[in-house]
Order: C-alpha cells, then structure tokens, then sequence
C-alpha cells in the first residue's frame, strides 16, 4: 500500500525519541439496531469539533510521520480532516484492522510494530482501549471524551520499548 513497510523489522533505528498521539474519533451518530457499528460516521458536531481541532493543530504547526487508524467510518473520517488540515499525504493514513475495539494490549503490539523510521505516530480509536492505554502509559487515571488528543513523549528510540516504558512527559492538546 505505502512505500514504506510499517511492520518490517529494521536495524536501523531513528536518532529521535518518540512521540505517540492518541486520538479519539469525533463524535459519531447513534447506532440503529440494523446498522453496523463500524459503519457510524461522524456527526455534524463531530465534523466541526474534528475541524477545530485540525486547525489548532495546524497552527501549532504538528507534524506527524503516521496516522493508523481503526477501519470503522468514524475514525477514519476523522483522521481524513485531520490529515487534510496538516497536509498529510494519503499515503501516511494507513486502516489497522486490530484498532477496532482494541484493548491497550493490542494498542501496544500495533505501535511495536511500527518502523522506528517513524518518529512522530498518531492513532485514532475508540474508547476504552485508547483511554486505558493513555492511563497505562502516563502513569495515572485520564479521561479521553469525543476528538480528545493526548500527546505522550518518550525517551526511548524504538517503538518495542512501549511494552516497558512509560511517557516521559503527557499533555492534551485541545
């Protein structure tokens, strides 16, 4: 799919530390009893608040190497205008079918796996496995509502160090 494969082992590793971005999709509509989960798509408020966040974002001036997201219709729209604001290339927006309803262990087997070419990685899931995850790794209870961004800093250079190291530093950025 991209040039580059994220799941290939490397010997060569990033002189950079790395930075983990948790999102939560935008609010979605309601399921119906017929409708499929994963086909939800994002509400009207969850379009302008996935939109205002992009564009802090935007001014902040965010980089980012990676976004892998869930296959549902909400995440992905998210990440869409997420990427679309930064001016991301499509070929950086990669669907994980294990983001689904994943828990924080999953969450950490999909980030070791990732590249250590890639320095700057966005995920954008679903609750609880993305609030518990961002618990484990901060080091305290946190609370992640609707098109919440946790950005979690880490001082090691290979992302198979997740399953042992926890952020040096977390901060919300909306």
């Amino acid at each position: 799919m991209a040039s580059w494969l994220i799941w290939e082992m490397e010997t060569e590793i990033s002189s950079m530390p790395k930075s983990l971005y948790l999102l939560r999709h935008a609010k979605a509509i309601a399921g119906g009893i017929l409708g499929s989960d994963q086909d939800r798509s994002l509400s009207k408020r969850g379009v302008r608040d996935a939109i205002k966040l992009a564009h802090k974002l935007a001014k902040k001036e965010l980089l980012l190497d990676l976004i892998l997201m869930s296959p549902s219709v909400r995440t992905i729209s998210t990440g869409q205008i997420i990427s679309s604001e930064l001016h991301i290339p499509h070929s950086h927006l990669v669907v994980n079918e294990n983001l689904y309803a994943a828990e924080p262990m999953d969450l950490l087997k999909v980030i070791s796996h990732v590249s250590n070419k890639i320095d700057r990685l966005m995920i954008v899931g679903h609750n609880p496995g993305l609030m518990n995850l961002a618990s484990l790794l901060a080091g305290k209870s946190l609370s992640m509502t609707t098109c919440s961004l946790i950005k979690l800093s880490f001082d090691f250079e290979d992302w198979h160090a997740i399953f042992t190291e926890r952020a040096s530093k977390f901060n919300f950025l909306n």
